[in-house]
């Protein structure tokens, strides 16, 4: 994560404004007497000749010689408003002569002596947090950018900057808490918080190893920001978390190609061999086609010789051989007879004789309710009927709950208006040599 380099803090904390202290007493009683009333600031007696000579030192050709005595008035022990005035002119000669070192004195002082302004503090603490970081001071860094955070600094990647201070420890569900909180704050305001977070976070619970954070945070992008990308990486995430049956696996490619998931032939292949086990020749078919079309199946691909055209064949044949009502199915007709035939069926976009199938499944002693469930939702939500989806996906449980969750995210974002995107904060400088 980049932070501001020394340069560019010099210019930063100029920018922020910094108290001016003027000359002292002797020279100017009048212009402090002014700055008190301005400042509320007092300087007490006893430091009052120190501050002199550090400003006349300052005011030379060798500035530098002001240092020693800066650091000197630092080291003391000292009143509110001394160590405020003795935090700035830190500040102040730090910029002069690029020592970051010594502006980090200045402002931990400044902020320290509880006389800041209110409308620096915001920026003083987020410049204590870039000098932390920079230093690789986690925990401290972690404090200052927090308070800045809570004041309402926006500026410089603070969010990305906060929530990176957790994972410099390792501390990635405290992290993840944190981008949850920034993220929660961004999308309450006028604005929608930036695609590139929910890739970060997302990235993190990657490098976390933890299968469940990992599978949270990919859907949690995908239901931000939907797309194939998005999409077909919060499918593999839950896919690492639970053992998927054949049948299992074949609900989550069909969620993959509503989603507009599926993106290379592996995944092709692997729905339309899923399907041909299953003789769905219909939706062997359809997908295959689709891959076609959109120019991931090749027309040399081995796909088309050995499973489409084969599929294709069978079509005409097996489509007439269906029942068109449970009734017509022979015998009493098991669930999972019954739930087969629906599967069929969805292939061939039939999707009212696929869900009067899945009903018909759900009455049978021993049915998987959730597979039928399952079943109902897809079809309905292939139909474009969404409100009778979410209620089938909505009494889906078990291992195949998080699938359920998936479909019910995606139709809701299918009729949501698109809300304006913050654009995403300018990198800011690594930290120069």
């Amino acid at each position: 994560m980049r932070f501001l380099s020394h340069f560019s803090m010099a210019v930063a904390l100029a920018t922020a404004g910094t108290l001016a202290v003027t000359a002292l007493p002797q020279d100017a009683q009048a212009a402090k007497k002014k700055k008190e009333k301005e400042s509320e600031i007092k300087i007490s007696k006893e430091i009052q000749p120190q501050v002199a000579a550090i400003q006349a030192a300052m005011a030379t050709e060798a500035p530098a010689t002001a240092k020693p005595l800066v650091e000197a008035l630092l080291a003391q022990t000292l009143t509110a408003d001394d160590r405020f005035v003795a935090g700035q002119l830190a500040i102040q000669l730090g910029g002069t002569l690029k020592d970051t070192a010594l502006q980090e004195k200045g402002i931990i002082a400044s902020l320290d002596s509880g006389r800041t302004a209110a409308a620096q503090l915001p920026a003083f603490n987020f410049f204590a947090g870039n000098f932390a970081y920079g230093a690789e001071r986690w925990a401290d860094a972690a404090k200052y950018f927090q308070a800045a955070y809570d004041l309402g600094y926006r500026d410089n990647n603070i969010q990305p900057l906060l929530a990176e201070t957790f994972f410099k420890r390792n501390m990635y569900p405290q992290g993840l808490a944190k981008w949850d909180e920034i993220l929660n704050n961004a999308n309450a305001s006028a604005t929608k918080a930036p695609e590139s977070w929910y890739r970060l976070a997302r990235d993190r619970a990657l490098a976390s190893k933890d299968k469940n954070l990992y599978a949270i945070w990919a859907t949690k992008w995908a239901a931000a920001y939907p797309s194939g990308d998005s999409w077909g990486d919060a499918v593999a995430a839950n896919r690492t978390t639970s053992q998927a049956d054949s049948v299992q696996n074949l609900e989550v490619l069909r969620f993959m190609k509503a989603s507009d998931s599926l993106k290379t032939t592996r995944d092709y292949k692997e729905y339309a061999e899923e399907a041909q086990r299953k003789n769905l020749f219909g939706e062997v078919v359809a997908v295959l086609e689709e891959g076609k079309q959109k120019g991931i199946i090749s027309a040399t691909n081995p796909l088309v010789a050995e499973v489409l055209q084969p599929a294709q064949r069978e079509v005409s044949t097996d489509r007439a051989s269906l029942p068109a009502q449970p009734s017509g199915v022979r015998g009493s007709g098991s669930s999972s007879v019954m739930m087969n035939f629906a599967d069929v069926w969805l292939g061939y976009k039939d999707y009212s004789k696929a869900i009067s199938f899945y009903e018909a499944g759900l009455t049978k002693p021993g049915a998987d309710a959730n597979r039928g469930y399952m079943g109902i939702g897809t079809a309905h939500a292939y139909a474009g009927d969404y409100d009778q989806a979410k209620q089938a996906f909505s009494k889906v449980s078990g291992i195949r709950a998080p699938l359920a969750s998936m479909w019910t995210t995606w139709i809701d974002q299918q009729s949501a208006p698109a809300p304006a995107v913050a654009a995403p904060a300018a990198a800011v400088e690594e930290p120069a040599s």
